[in-house]
């Protein structure tokens, strides 16, 4: 009992003896006290410095045993101590005097230029010192890091160093393990060379100078660094890789300018990880062949270089540590004739990743003996059209992500032989694969998270096992030709649902609307039909609703409105869709609306607080009322497409303001007045468009690129134009009016428009010479109108002009000519003047607002005259027993073997009339 005594007595000894009255030394409490000035912002959050126990202050840590600080996070900026902010600022490093046994002191992000007074000595016990993200001005300040000797690991991190630096001052430092030298600019360490002093830091092993100004001079200078174990040599100026030598662990030379091929890295056996992203390296098998030698190599990164690699990776078979292989984007290509020592892999991947580009051949069959892989991306990569390798899901029960994108797979798609709950991404889309998708699917993924299945053949319906994958976010089967109807049963955690371009039908399901977390619901271009949901307005989280191209009728749901905060993507075009556009239809976040080719009516009164709003397509409705002078509040506005509506009034001055504008099309209205002359300068020559988002399945998880085709009416045909094409057109439409005055004369900032059209309209006066100033134009309608005076010849020198039309005005004049390298302009528009002749361009300008239950392809206008392709589809029926009977009437040996034939086909076909078709009573 007396030792339990003494050991009790010595507890509370300890407990209450090792600190002072209040927990912590009151010499060190001062001391805090005295740097708190410096430090303002640690009073920020948890216990400010003040009364109570120093050692549960903010960024302050104790011994448990002594009651004597350890450690100090002091990363805080302070503003108050300098007067010039981007000057920095100096610590006077005896403040730390009486912290006998720290040994981590952070000081980063606190703007410090350097030291006065120091006496580093006295912190004999410190270990970590972090200096990153200050100022430090220029590079004295390692003779004072020198001080403090005990030092383990130094973070110099985006400190302002620059030029060349002599790291042999930092010697004295012999326990050093750890210098971070990231983010600097510093060009060199060839000083310690020129002044042959020996670089003794013998314990380093971890050496970061990455995101420098290095050249290939650092190589010479880590020759005495015998015991270096991670080199990151990360975006420098690095060029040659020939000065590569020696064992270190060259870990990181991404980002680099190295060139030449990598068997320069064959007399590393000692290496771990290799990092060469980002390079120029080059090389064939043979090349590739000298990495065997890398028996330790554990991970090998060669993305984005121009490395030809084998599919069938036979040169590393040797390399039994060999684990994770990252080589995307150099040259995959067939290996099928390699001979090699080995017959299969001795290593076992976790971990391969190939993608783009090249052909591989057959697909690799060297992974049939890899069990223990993680993560497969095999994609953008031609294998022949081999079946779906099923055996890699049926070989690795420990497959997470599987990657087979545009890999040139043909065949059905087969599940394994039992439940794989491992998966979580499976993308085999843009392949050929064909048949039904495996109604069981479900049930042998169940832990799928992302399936993609998308631009394939898949047929049949889409299996309702998919409803029992309860961790599915991502879904795509898009562009196959998948019928029948939606499921009823839906995993409830979809963020993402694309089924678009298929051949589906019937209503959207009820059960749908407890998706609340769908952030993309696209159902375009099937046959669906039916009402918009109302209960679409419960998905708080959705951000593009696409449901273009079907058979839905009816008004727009008002619940649609309590999506404003987040919705920014709606297309609704080409449907029956009628009724007014309701009035709550104020999205804060909205980028693109498509409604064109509906039964819209009434009056816009919607969009008013779009801010981001870059595509606006109300066109072929039968909205009326006058274009609101708000729309000049939608400074993001790209494309405005408002024509073959019934809108009345003028062509607002608010649109002026716009300056991001290329697209304008108000034609096929009842508009009228004059146009406004500033809006001659609005179209912007910026190549916007109307992509806001092209993450894909990597990013942000319901993002996904609009390509949604806009019609627009060009060189007097209607095209649909999307995507990049898009971004090069321009133009502004006001035909089928009632537009009255003259053209205006000024064109400033007008240069980069393609497509003019003004006709049909009562515009009078001039021709502006100034016309000759649109550089770009390659469509110019000005007909039927009542234009006067001459054509200017300056319209001559316009090169890209193929189109021009002033045909049924009051011009007088002679017809300009054109020659040579202008052989496509048309000179035949020129009806209704006088001395012009030729027929005018087609132009329609009903007003009907119809509406498409597709769009048309440019292709289906086409360039062909009907009335000729018919007289000459009869001709060739005429000329042909023509030519036959001419031929019989010279030669008698053809004539005869004719009605030979004629009358053998004449008997055949009799005799099988009179005993297979004909009824025996009548034979």
């Amino acid at each position: 009992m007396e030792y339990w005594k003494l050991v009790w007595v010595f507890v509370l000894a300890f407990l209450f003896g090792g600190y002072q009255s209040e927990g912590c030394w009151e010499i060190e409490k001062a001391a805090l006290l005295q740097l708190k000035p410096f430090f303002p912002h640690i009073n920020d959050e948890g216990i400010s410095w003040g009364k109570g126990n120093c050692c549960r202050w903010n960024g302050v840590e104790c011994s448990t045993s002594t009651g004597r600080v350890t450690r100090l996070f002091l990363e805080y900026r302070s503003v108050e101590v300098y007067n010039n902010i981007s000057q920095g600022w100096y610590l006077n490093t005896s403040l730390f005097l009486p912290f006998h046994e720290l040994k981590s002191l952070d000081l980063g992000n606190s703007y410090i230029a350097g030291f006065i007074d120091n006496q580093g000595s006295f912190m004999n016990k410190l270990e970590i010192l972090d200096l990153s993200n200050n100022t430090l001005l220029g590079n004295n300040i390692l003779p004072y890091l020198a001080e403090f000797t005990s030092l383990k690991t130094l973070l110099l991190d985006n400190c302002g160093l620059q030029g060349s630096i002599d790291i042999s001052e930092l010697n004295s430092l012999k326990n050093l393990k750890e210098l971070h030298l990231r983010d600097n600019q510093i060009e060199s360490l060839g000083s310690l060379f020129q002044r042959k002093r020996q670089l003794r830091l013998a314990k380093l092993e971890v050496l970061d100078l990455s995101f420098n100004h290095l050249h290939n001079s650092i190589f010479s200078s880590l020759a005495a660094l015998p015991h270096l174990k991670s080199l990151n040599l990360e975006s420098n100026l690095l060029i040659q890789s020939t000065y590569i030598q020696g064992k270190h662990a060259l870990r990181y030379l991404s980002h680099n300018k190295f060139s030449g091929d990598i068997s320069v890295f064959k007399n590393l056996t000692s290496l771990k990880y290799l990092d060469l992203f980002s390079n120029n390296f080059f090389g064939n098998i043979y090349v590739f062949k000298n990495l065997r030698s890398l028996t330790s190599l554990l991970e090998l990164r060669l993305w984005n270089n121009s490395i030809e690699i084998p599919s069938s990776l036979a040169p590393l078979f040797n390399l039994s540590k060999l684990q994770n292989i990252y080589a995307d984007n150099n040259m995959i290509y067939n290996a099928e004739t390699e001979m090699h020592s080995l017959d299969t892999p001795t290593f076992q991947l976790r971990s391969i990743s190939l993608s783009c580009c090249g052909d591989g051949g057959s697909f690799p069959q060297s992974l049939n003996h890899q069990h223990d892989l993680e993560h497969v991306d095999l994609s953008h990569i031609n294998f022949k059209g081999d079946q779906f390798p099923n055996w890699l899901l049926e070989n690795n029960k420990k497959l997470e992500r599987l990657n087979l994108v545009n890999s040139s797979l043909s065949g059905h798609f087969l599940l394994p032989s039992t439940s794989r709950r491992g998966l979580s991404r499976l993308d085999v889309s843009s392949n050929t694969l064909d048949g039904n998708i495996p109604n069981e699917i479900g049930a042998k993924l169940p832990s799928l998270e992302l399936l993609n299945m998308s631009n394939n053949f898949f047929t049949g319906g889409i299996p309702i096992s998919i409803g029992d994958m309860i961790s599915l976010q991502q879904l795509d089967l898009s562009n196959n030709k998948l019928s029948g109807g939606i499921p009823r049963h839906l995993p409830m955690g979809l963020f993402t649902f694309d089924v678009s371009n298929n051949q589906l039908f019937g209503d959207i399901p009820s059960s749908m609307e407890n998706l609340s977390l769908m952030l993309t619901l696209d159902l375009s271009n099937n046959t669906l039909f039916g009402g918009i949901p109302r209960w679409i307005g419960k998905m708080s989280n959705l951000q593009e609703l696409v449901m273009a191209n079907n058979h839905f009728e009816g008004p727009i749901p008002m619940e649609l409105c309590n999506l404003n905060s987040s919705l920014k993507f709606l297309d609704l075009s080409a449907n029956n869709i009628s009724g007014s556009l309701p009035s709550c239809f104020i999205f804060s976040s909205l980028t693109h609306v498509y409604l064109s080719r509906n039964k819209l009516k009434g009056p816009i009164t919607s969009f008013l607080n779009s801010n981001y709003l870059v595509t606006l397509d109300l066109s072929n409705n039968h909205l009326t009322g006058n274009i609101p002078n708000w729309i000049g509040t939608l400074s993001a506005l790209v494309y405005l497409l408002l024509d073959n509506n019934h809108f009345e009034g003028g062509i607002p001055v608010q649109l002026c303001k716009l300056n991001r504008l290329r697209l304008i099309d108000v034609s096929n209205n009842n508009l009228s007045g004059t146009i406004p002359p500033c809006l001659m300068n609005t179209i912007s020559n910026d190549s916007s468009h109307a992509y806001y988002s092209d993450d894909d399945y990597s990013g942000y998880i319901g993002s996904f690129s609009a390509d949604v085709p806009i019609e627009f009416t060009m060189k007097s045909i209607s095209y649909f134009y999307k995507g990049r094409v898009l971004t090069y057109l321009s133009g502004i439409d006001l035909s089928c009016n009632k537009l009255t005055g003259e053209i205006p004369l000024q064109f400033q900032n007008f240069r980069y428009i393609i497509v003019l059209n003004f006709s049909h309209n009562s515009l009078i006066g001039p021709i502006p010479p100034a016309i000759s100033d649109l550089s770009r134009i390659e469509s110019l309608d000005l007909s039927h109108n009542h234009l006067s005076g001459n054509i200017p010849s300056q319209l001559l020198g316009l090169h890209f002009l193929s189109v021009f039309s002033v045909a049924y005005n009051n011009l007088s004049g002679t017809t300009p000519q054109r020659t040579g390298q202008f052989a496509t302009f048309e000179e035949s528009s020129y009806v209704g003047n006088p001395f012009l002749c030729g027929e005018p361009l087609p132009k329609n300008c009903s007003t009907d607002g119809s509406s498409l239950s597709m769009p048309r392809n440019a292709t289906d206008e086409g360039f062909i005259d009907m009335k000729v392709f018919y007289a000459s589809f009869v001709g060739s029926y005429i000329v042909m027993p023509l030519c036959i009977a001419i031929v019989l009437y010279i030669n008698p040996y053809w004539r005869q073997a004719w009605f030979y034939h004629v009358e053998a086909a004449t008997m055949s076909c009799y005799y099988f009339v009179l005993d297979h078709i004909l009824p025996k009573r009548f034979r």
